[in-house]
């Protein structure tokens, strides 16, 4: 038997969500901030539009697909999942969203502080373009996701 024949159902959703998330996450990472910078290059609006909107189909279709799959391999097998499934779910919802809110926090303090101080202020991740704006939001959002189901799948194997 392998590993993954000892996983729960939502143990497994979760490595594939986690892969699939990461690859798009490195995928989107790469195309707007070559060389791994915190940085975005400058985009056009109808490029970011484009960047944007692949983005948000490859996401649907993907969860689409992962959702699906886990939905007629349930139905047709049944849902394996207790009590301890409940509290790992749990544990990784409130790592994400944890994150997330402290992401939120420091992009706020960042765009106020540079708005308040004005052009003196040098943060390490500059708000100053609707660009770095969308890349600095979309980053937090992706990572907190990212951290929610790394919780999850370290939660499984520690238990």
């Amino acid at each position: 038997m392998s590993i993954v024949d000892y996983m729960s159902e939502p143990e497994r959703q979760s490595w594939v969500t986690l892969i699939a998330d990461g690859l798009v996450f490195v995928w989107f990472w790469k195309v707007m901030a070559p060389g791994w910078s915190l940085m975005p290059d400058n985009f056009s609006p109808s490029e970011l539009g484009g960047l944007y909107l692949k983005l948000v189909i490859i996401t649907i279709i993907y969860h689409a697909v992962i959702s699906a799959a886990f939905a007629l391999k349930s139905r047709n097998e049944g849902l394996d999942r207790d009590e301890r499934d409940v509290e790992i779910q749990s544990a990784g919802a409130r790592a994400g969203y944890s994150a997330l809110q402290i992401g939120l926090g420091v992009v706020i303090v960042t765009a106020l502080l540079g708005y308040v101080i004005g052009e003196t202020y040098t943060p390490p991740i500059s708000l100053d373009t609707p660009v770095q704006f969308l890349f600095a939001l979309t980053m937090v959002s992706y990572g907190a996701d990212l951290l929610r189901h790394a919780v999850i799948v370290l939660r499984y194997r520690a238990a």
